[in-house]
Parts: structure tokens; C-alpha cells; sequence
């Protein structure tokens, strides 16, 4: 189910597994040497009262008590673990629990020290070490009741023979193995899923942003749950809003770059498929009548539910191909904004289905919340950002701009009052009046920017058709928007992205094109939305036309416009005619169509 860490996972995870072994090792150091006195009380106490004589098994257990506090005191001194692998000191103590076994005069040694070993192969490897300790310690015993049946006789009752008494310590080994495995097993697993689980909630930072986060996010249930493809199909209740973020582990064992798409809000359907099951994994198998899918399913509560009357559609088999066994965990939390399904493709699913089902409902009702936070707490921060610049640019429209007018207005005042008296004054005057003109434009420029804008695929269309014709108003340059869409398939973020470029390429052409004219068109081909800016001016330093890639090979282009268009997953192509004009093309996918890194 979990995976052991590995040198490739995540530090944390590394550092919290290397600090819980290093603490068990300690445990076991001290242990050792306290196992093996009281096991030396438990073997000199009758030969003392019988015959003032060590025995041989007292010698053993002895040693073994000053080999432990050697153990001890030499970690202390290197101030660290003593370099010895874990399976040579684990040989030395079931080879001290066997011999001490084999020499006692009583079952004290036996109990205690194989008790101690079982446990210590539990805490360190799991379930299967244990069993197979277990059973390495019977098949010795009894070879060595084989070999030399007379060492072995001496801690017998006498009235016991050797068979029926090496039956009852190998039935004891074995059972005490499998409980004490199965317990150490279960302690060691839900010790790896806390700390899987703390090391994805420590990765949702609202300083990383939201997708650096889910990529981290990603990678750890990546190698959790050793799948190749994870996929989560996140919806936003409020605007109907529908994402896949998706991201594979490639051969070399290092995750892929996370893809984000926007799909089409009745996609959610398709991916929902019995949306009663918060958790089901289904495989393909091949049997003589074919390949068939064999699915189970649990619940909320983790109670398994009949799967025989489901049928997953075609469609969600071609949105996640291709794969041979899925993974899916539902995302609905009461109160957030968010719901939606957590797919692993080729996950690898042990013997218990049921387990890793409810595993998965565990790490994503820990993790899911805390990614949801970090996208609130960014959302937050956005909308207070928004308010501040939102109030700023009031500010300078009621206190610097009007400010600059009224200069402005005394100045032109002053201008017709000593128009007879001093020409050249007045040109300066006019000179002046033309400068205070250009900052307000700046200024008002600045003040749009600042200014919270708010847009969807229905407002679109009225926004930029404000902008063209506020910029001829502005800058007296003739502009014209022409489209016959009513609205435009675009998300929120996309449609503020497309607005904010359009203002930017409209700002450039009044500070560097020299331009009389601008004609604005917006259209839609072949599932994209298509804005063109162009105008009659200048045009750019060279002649032709350049694409997107072009553009930035040769550090030619808007900077800013490049970038925005990078981040919608666009394309720019921009065609000049130096000191005839220039003409820029953005391409933007449509909802539901495209896929961008």
C-alpha cells in the first residue's frame, strides 16, 4: 500500500523515516542489555539454589549484556548510530535467543529474548520480516533438536519429550510472530501515511502559489501511491468554473511538468461517474470471455458498495486513456468552494483494495483542504490587493488628476490673457498645456490599470468595445472595435487576461506608433478566440511576420503582452510594415479545448 521512502521522495518524508529508525534503534540499544539481565535472572536463580554453579546459557547471557552496553556506551561516544547494519545485529540476537534456548534449564530465556527479537523485526522491516523470523527460529530449533538433541533436552520438564515440547515452541513462535507482526505492521504503516500526509499538507504554502503547490502535491501522491498518471478534475461552485490539472511520473522516476486546462462545465458529468461512491478502483482483466473491469467501491463511511449495476462510460474511459486500472477519490467537502474527483492512473494496488481505497480517502480529506486554503488565501489576498489599488486609483482620480486638469485650465487661461502681449510666451504656454494633457492620459492609464477589473465571457465584448472607444475619446486617434460575437467561451481569469492585453497594445500605440488609425476585431476559429490589434503608424524594426517563438528568439515584440498570452496558453504573431503600420494576432483557447503547460 504506502511505499517505503525511497532516495528519490521528498526530504521531509526522508528525514522524518530516518529520525523514527534512528529513535528505534536507540530503544532497542537500551533495550537489550535489560532483556538479557532479566533473562540471566531467570536462568541463575534455580542453578544458584541448586548448585552454586553457572551454567553455560548464564555465560551467554552475560556476554550478551556487556555486547549491549558496549552498544550503548560506544553510540554515545560517536554521538550518533553505531554503523552497523540492522540485520547483523538482528542475526546476533536471534543466534543469542537460539543458543540461550538450546543451554537454559528453563523456558525464561526462550520467552524473553525471542519475544524481544520478534518485536524488533516488526518495528524495523514489517509483518513479512517477523513471520519469516519466526520461522527461521523453528526450522533452527529444530535442526539443532536434530543435531545435538541432549543440549536441547536440558531445559525440557522431565516428564515432556522432546517432540511435543519443540511442537508447543514453534506453534508459540509462529503465533506470537503473526500477531506481533501484524501489529508492528499496522504501527508502521500508519506511521509512513502521517507522515505522507504531513509532508503533503506542509507543501500547501500560499507563498509557492497554487500550482507550484499542487506540483508538489502531485509528485508526493505520485510516489505514494506508485501511480503513473494522477489527474484531479477540480470545479468551482459559484462560477461553474472546470479544471484539469494533470501531471505523470516519467521513466526516469522525476515528475512531469503539471498541465492545467479549462474544460467545459458539462464535462463534470463525464467525470463524476457514480458519484454515490466517494471512492472505487477499477482494473482490467482478461478472462476467456474477454477483458472485463472489475471494480470495487466504498462510501463515505468506507462501507463497500455493490458495484455489479455500474456501468463507467465510454467517455470517461476516453478522457483518461490510456490505462489499465484507475483510481478514483471524490473531492466534496460541506462548506468549501470546491468539489470535484482525484484520478490515479496505474496506481500500484496490493491484495487489499479495500485498504488503499480508504487510505486515499485519508490522505485527500487531509491534504484536500489544506490546497483549498492555500487557493482561498490567494484569493483573499487578491481581492484586499484589488480593494487597495481599487481605492489608490480613487484617489488619484479625485486628488492628482484633478490637480493636473485645473493646471491645465490656468494655464490655458493665462495663455489667451497674454496672447497679444508675448508670443513666444505663449507657444511655451502651449508647449506646457500639451505635456500637463499627456501625464493626465498617463495618469488615467495608470489609474485603468490599478483599477479592479471584473469580467466574463458575457461582459467581454462591452469591456474592450469601453476601452476602444475611451482611448479615442483620450488620445484622439480614431479607433474602431469590430466583432459579431455576443459573448466569448472564455474563463474569468482568461477574459481579464484578454482585456488587460488589449490595453496594453492600445497604450503602446499612443506612446510609440505615431498612428491616425486602430481597428480592434475579435472572432472566433477553429476553438479559439482571436484578437487583432492594428493600426497605421510606425511599425516595428523589421518587415514581415514573426510568431510567438520568432518573437522571443529574437527579443523582438511587446514584453508584456508576450507574457501574459504565455500564461493563457496563446499564441502571438505579430506582422510589420515599417512606417506603415503593424498588426498583432492573439490566439487564445476557448474553455474546453486546449491544453497548456
Amino acid at each position: 500500500m504506502l511505499t517505503t521512502p525511497s532516495p528519490s521522495g521528498s526530504g521531509h518524508h526522508r528525514g522524518l523515516h530516518v529520525d523514527h529508525q534512528r529513535d528505534l534503534e536507540k530503544m532497542f540499544e537500551i533495550a537489550r542489555p535489560l532483556i538479557a539481565l532479566a533473562a540471566l535472572v531467570a536462568e541463575a536463580t534455580p542453578t544458584f539454589a541448586a548448585s552454586q554453579k553457572v551454567g553455560p546459557a548464564a555465560i551467554l547471557l552475560a556476554v550478551y549484556a556487556v555486547f549491549g552496553a558496549a552498544l550503548i556506551v560506544t553510540t554515545r561516544l560517536r554521538r550518533g548510530a553505531l554503523h552497523v547494519p540492522a540485520l547483523t545485529i538482528h542475526a546476533v540476537d536471534l543466534g543469542v535467543a537460539l543458543v540461550a534456548t538450546a543451554a537454559a534449564r528453563t523456558n525464561g530465556p526462550f520467552f524473553l529474548l525471542f519475544l524481544y527479537t520478534l518485536l524488533a523485526a516488526g518495528l524495523r522491516w514489517g509483518f513479512f520480516a517477523t513471520v519469516l523470523t519466526a520461522t527461521t527460529a523453528v526450522l533452527l530449533l529444530a535442526l539443532g533438536a536434530l543435531v545435538v538433541p541432549t543440549a536441547f533436552s536440558a531445559s525440557l520438564a522431565p516428564h515432556d519429550g522432546l517432540g511435543d515440547q519443540l511442537f508447543a515452541r514453534a506453534v508459540f513462535l509462529l503465533a506470537a510472530g503473526c500477531l506481533i507482526g501484524y501489529l508492528a505492521q499496522r504501527e508502521r504503516r500508519l506511521r509512513i501515511e502521517a507522515s505522507e500526509i504531513a509532508a503533503m499538507t506542509a507543501c500547501a504554502d500560499v507563498r509557492q502559489g497554487l500550482k507550484r503547490t499542487i506540483a508538489r502535491v502531485f509528485e508526493l501522491l505520485l510516489r505514494c501511491f506508485g501511480a503513473r498518471r494522477v489527474l484531479l478534475i477540480a470545479c468551482h461552485r459559484s462560477s461553474e468554473t472546470l479544471y484539469a490539472w494533470e501531471a505523470a511520473m516519467s521513466a526516469d522516476g522525476t515528475m512531469q511538468e503539471l498541465r492545467s486546462t479549462p474544460l467545459d462545465p458539462g464535462d463534470l458529468a463525464v467525470y463524476m461517474t457514480e458519484p454515490s461512491a466517494t471512492a472505487w478502483h477499477a482494473v482490467r482483466r482478461r478472462g476467456l470471455r474477454g477483458t472485463r473491469l472489475d471494480v470495487v467501491a466504498i462510501d463515505s463511511n468506507g462501507k463497500h458498495l455493490d458495484t455489479r449495476p455500474w456501468r463507467i462510460t465510454e467517455a470517461l474511459f476516453a478522457a483518461i486513456e490510456p490505462f489499465q486500472g484507475v483510481l478514483a477519490v471524490g473531492l466534496n467537502y460541506p462548506g468549501q468552494e470546491w468539489t470535484g474527483r482525484l484520478f490515479f492512473i496505474d496506481p500500484r494496488v496490493g491484495w487489499d483494495r479495500r485498504g488503499i481505497l480508504g487510505l486515499a480517502m485519508r490522505v485527500v480529506r487531509h491534504v484536500g483542504p489544506a490546497v483549498q486554503n492555500v487557493q482561498l488565501l490567494r484569493s483573499v489576498r487578491s481581492t484586499a490587493v484589488a480593494a487597495e489599488r481599487g481605492r489608490i486609483a480613487r484617489e488619484m482620480h479625485d486628488g492628482i488628476i484633478q490637480g493636473v486638469l485645473g493646471v491645465e485650465i490656468h494655464v490655458a487661461a493665462l495663455s489667451r490673457r497674454v496672447a497679444d502681449e508675448a508670443p513666444g510666451v505663449v507657444r511655451e504656454l502651449g508647449r506646457l498645456s500639451r505635456m500637463l494633457r499627456q501625464e493626465v492620459i498617463k495618469l488615467r492609464e495608470l489609474m485603468q490599470e490599478m483599477h479592479p477589473l471584473e469580467v466574463n465571457g458575457d461582459q467581454l465584448i462591452d469591456v474592450l468595445a469601453d476601452f476602444v472607444q475611451r482611448f479615442q475619446r483620450e488620445t484622439g486617434i480614431t479607433a474602431r472595435f469590430i466583432t459579431q460575437l455576443d459573448r466569448v467561451a472564455l474563463t474569468p481569469r482568461a477574459c481579464r487576461e484578454v482585456a488587460r492585453i488589449l490595453s496594453e497594445a492600445l497604450i503602446n500605440v499612443r506612446r510609440h506608433s505615431g498612428a491616425r488609425h486602430v481597428f480592434v476585431r475579435l472572432s472566433t476559429v477553429n476553438g479559439a478566440c482571436l484578437l487583432s490589434i492594428e493600426d497605421d503608424g510606425r511599425g516595428f524594426a523589421f518587415s514581415g511576420m514573426r510568431s510567438h517563438r520568432e518573437l522571443d528568439g529574437s527579443r523582438l515584440g511587446p514584453l508584456v503582452i508576450k507574457e501574459r498570452v504565455r500564461q493563457l496558453g496563446g499564441q502571438l504573431t505579430l506582422e510589420s510594415d515599417p512606417g506603415r503600420g503593424a498588426r498583432l494576432e492573439i490566439g487564445v483557447p476557448l474553455s474546453g479545448h486546449v491544453t497548456h503547460a
